[in-house]
């Protein structure tokens, strides 16, 4: 039972069981009385005090320093209606403020008839009467003056409230309430923070009460002790009823002039509203924001109110691996580079997991399941010579009463929110000094994607591709397995006229199976074989696959060119550190050109002349390819290969993204094709070289220059492996492949700002005996809708040049 109740109980008791006592009664006896706290110190100054309560008084105009007129005297004392919040269960923090109820009983029973205020020192006492609207005579009756109490406790200016109802013979009773005021604080000295850590700090510590109760200040949710906004449930067993009442509870918020604060970096004495250890926890929480995980403080408050806080960043005395064996775990540590005696930053544990996952992917960092940290609190002590020290400490979360199932329950939607954000713990977490990583061993991994393939040779082909990993704890080799399995569909009935076998031929399953390995030990990425029979492009370098299957679906416009592969290929990847990729390649494989179906499958342009699909050069082509890449922004040493592998194309997983820095990404490949190599057609010798790089320069967010230049070429090149410029990402505003040749040189350089992109592309490109053509010129603007996602329009600038652009809205960057 909280004291407000003890409050109303005794007072009850007192009016029902004691009749008219006479002189000779022999009076109750009172409780023993509580030791009352000890006074607040006086400001260091008491005549300059004493001078500001007198012009505070002497200040008519002033509502919150005016003496109470004599309507207020007269004013009726406040009932349940008038302030329902407060007429209900007291909140914890009022329970810590409120004293316990002490009654002194000799005479008789009659009603309050006053309320005595004591233990007043800076503040004037017609200012706290106003304050909790406390009327100079009574009557009163006991809810009335619980009503007072817990204003009083409420304006939060008071460390303690502590009410004693005196009962003597022939007087009337009078409730005499001992205030003791919150610590005043004439300067603050803030140790261990770097000069533009003190700030933050600095506005966390003392808070202000609201301008009104109407005033959403989010700053003040974790300092009152009740929530202002509320849902009370209320359920009816008779009829099975639930009520939903929202309210709003008013408080008695003194004026700020009042409080110390902090404006604009000034520090502005006044006493500390609603205690220090809210002060102090909130400074703590705003350290630990900072980044300091593992920061604690504490504080001394002299006579003379000058508070000194001394903040201590934390420094790590463990580092603890809980889920694997001993010997893993000492890698683990080693990765991790948080060592005792570290000060621990928020930014360490993030780029700790980093490279966590980059390093030990056989690993996975596991969230787990906890209890709610246990509160912190401060506890003042005070010396013989005025000072009161603060030091924090760990108490174990207050379990609350259960109430019946059937009586009303308060719901916060601020305490919903805590719990479901507190629902689970990183990965990594501290407990006291010490830091714990909870990890395991990562079992086999499973990664299905969708396939959503349209073509004009093959129509709708939806399909999936999957992939399995199975990691090894010790690091010493892991397996995995790809597939994938595309079906064509028939649908609009789409055929090669006057060819049913090609028709049939260009229907059939596409499927692709493989299995590789990684070896750490030998800095092998990968080392494996795929075998394969589906239809196949060497033009994604040109426009993502989405992209192509979209355009192809939509406006028979697919901007690539297919064939059919069928053979293997046997690879090997090596990573020589975490920018620097180098890779061998043999395939060998059979070609087989593809034709457009008709009519053509889709949406629009269904009227339209099939899409024309060039052949290649027919047969069983072998070849070996080596590969050098570089990224200074390369990711994860696991994100390496390709399901389905060009030479064109990066082995690195980066989807040519928008780096978050300035970066440089290169590929070089080199392929040479000989029947010698294992039997290919006498026809596929030749050999070619792929050089593309992009530089990043990063002026800003989302700000910078995007540089690239792509040379490519060889000799003897089969039709399939030929260059040719011309259409999106490949000379932009130009027709798709409209100038072919056995090499090509492609420059683009684009500058972006936030949103908006300018840009311009240069080709040129071989063709034989006729050397190399006039460079062309295209220039166009993109609009980012993310890193990827961009709508782009261009215009080419020759003699063809139109006022009209070709656009498109892209969703993959191939480079």
């Amino acid at each position: 039972m909280n004291r407000t109740a003890l409050l109303l109980c005794f007072l009850s008791l007192v009016a029902s069981a004691q009749g008219p006592a006479g002189a000779s009664a022999p009076a109750a006896p009172a409780p023993a009385p509580t030791p009352a706290a000890t006074q607040t110190p006086k400001a260091a100054d008491p005549k300059a005090s004493a001078e500001d309560d007198e012009d505070e008084d002497k200040d008519d105009n002033d509502d919150d320093n005016a003496a109470p007129s004599s309507a207020a005297a007269q004013q009726t004392p406040p009932a349940r209606e008038d302030a329902p919040c407060l007429a209900d269960d007291e909140d914890e923090a009022d329970s810590e403020v409120l004293g316990a109820l002490r009654l002194s009983i000799n005479g008789e029973n009659r009603e309050l008839s006053d309320v005595r205020l004591e233990g007043l020192e800076r503040l004037p006492e017609p200012l706290v009467r106003k304050l909790a609207r406390i009327p100079v005579r009574g009557p009163l009756s006991p809810e009335q003056a619980a009503i007072l109490l817990q204003r009083l406790a409420r304006t939060g200016l008071f460390a303690k409230v502590s009410p004693t109802v005196k009962l003597t013979e022939g007087a009337t009773p009078v409730l005499v309430v001992t205030l003791e005021e919150q610590p005043y604080v004439t300067g603050v000295d803030l140790e261990g923070l770097r000069p533009d850590e003190l700030r933050d700090v600095q506005e966390e510590l003392f808070r202000l009460p609201p301008l009104s109760d109407n005033d959403d200040d989010d700053d003040n949710d974790d300092d009152n002790g009740s929530h202002d906004d509320t849902v009370r449930v209320r359920v009816e067993t008779d009829r099975g009823r639930v009520h939903l009442v929202a309210r709003k509870c008013p408080s008695p918020y003194p004026s700020r002039e009042l409080l110390a604060s902090y404006e604009h970096g000034q520090f502005h004495p006044g006493f500390v509203w609603r205690g220090m250890s809210g002060v102090l926890e909130r400074a703590q929480d705003e350290v630990r924001d900072e980044g300091y995980q593992l920061a604690s403080l504490d504080a001394a408050l002299t006579p003379e109110g000058r508070l000194v806080v001394r903040v201590d960043q934390g420094t790590v005395e463990e580092v603890e691996v809980q889920g694997v064996d001993e010997d893993v775990a000492a890698r683990v540590r080693e990765v991790l580079g948080i060592k005792p005696g570290d000060v621990l930053l928020r930014s360490d544990l993030r780029r700790a997991a980093d490279r966590l996952g980059t390093e030990m992917p056989f690993l996975s960092l596991r969230d787990v399941e906890t209890s709610p940290e246990p509160a912190t609190r401060f506890v003042e002590e005070r010396e013989e010579g005025g000072v009161r020290h603060y030091r924090p400490v760990t108490e174990e979360k207050r379990h609350k009463r259960q109430k019946h199932w059937d009586e009303e329950v308060e719901l916060s939607w601020h305490d919903w929110a805590r719990k479901w954000h507190h629902r689970k713990e990183d990965a990594i977490t501290t407990r006291g000094r010490r830091v714990v990583v909870h990890v395991r061993p990562r079992g086999a991994s499973f990664d299905a994607d969708l396939i959503p393939m349209h073509t004009q040779v093959t129509g709708f082909a939806p399909g999936l591709s999957g992939s399995v990993k199975l990691w090894d704890v010790r690091n010493r080799m892991h397996l995995g397995l790809d597939a994938a399995l595309t079906i064509p569909l028939r649908w609009g009935g789409q055929r090669i006229p006057g060819d049913p076998e090609q028709t049939s031929f260009q229907r059939r399953l596409n499927w692709l199976a493989g299995a590789k390995l990684q070896v750490p030990l030998l800095r092998l990425s990968e080392v494996g074989v795929q075998f394969y029979d589906f239809t196949d492009t060497f033009d994604r370098w040109r426009i993502g696959a989405i992209d192509s299957y979209i355009y192809s679906a939509l406006l028979n416009r697919p901007d690539s060119e297919y064939f059919r592969r069928k053979g293997y290929t046997g690879f090997a990847t090596w990573r020589l550190g975490r920018q620097w990729v180098l890779g061998a390649e043999y395939r060998r494989d059979t070609y087989d050109s593809l034709k457009s179906f008709a009519p053509p499958f889709s949406l629009f342009r269904r009227d339209s002349a099939p899409f024309p699909n060039s052949p290649v050069d027919d047969g069983r082509m072998t070849s070996v390819v080596g590969r050098l890449e570089y990224a200074s922004d390369a990711g994860r040493a696991e994100n390496v290969g390709s399901l389905f592998r060009s030479p064109e194309l990066s082995l690195l997983r980066h989807d040519w993204e928008w780096p978050e820095h300035s970066a440089v990404r290169s590929l070089l490949t080199v392929e040479v094709g000989n029947p010698a190599l294992g039997g290919g057609d006498e026809d596929f010798r030749f050999w070619k070289v792929v050089s593309d790089s992009v530089l990043y320069v990063n002026t800003g967010h989302h700000d910078g220059l995007r540089l690239r230049v792509r040379l490519a070429g060889g000799e003897d090149l089969p039709l399939q492996k030929q260059e040719a410029l011309g259409g999106w990402s490949a000379l932009r505003g130009y027709g798709f492949k409209e100038f072919r040749g056995n090499a090509s040189l492609l420059a683009s350089a684009e500058y972006r700002c936030g949103f908006f992109g300018v840009f311009t592309d240069v080709g040129t490109v071989h063709r034989g005996e006729t050397g190399w053509m006039d460079p062309k010129l295209g220039v166009g603007a993109q609009f980012y809708f993310g890193d990827s996602v961009h709508l782009t329009v261009a215009w080419r600038t020759d003699e063809r040049a139109t006022f009209a652009p070709e656009a498109r809205l892209l969703f993959i960057r191939p480079f």
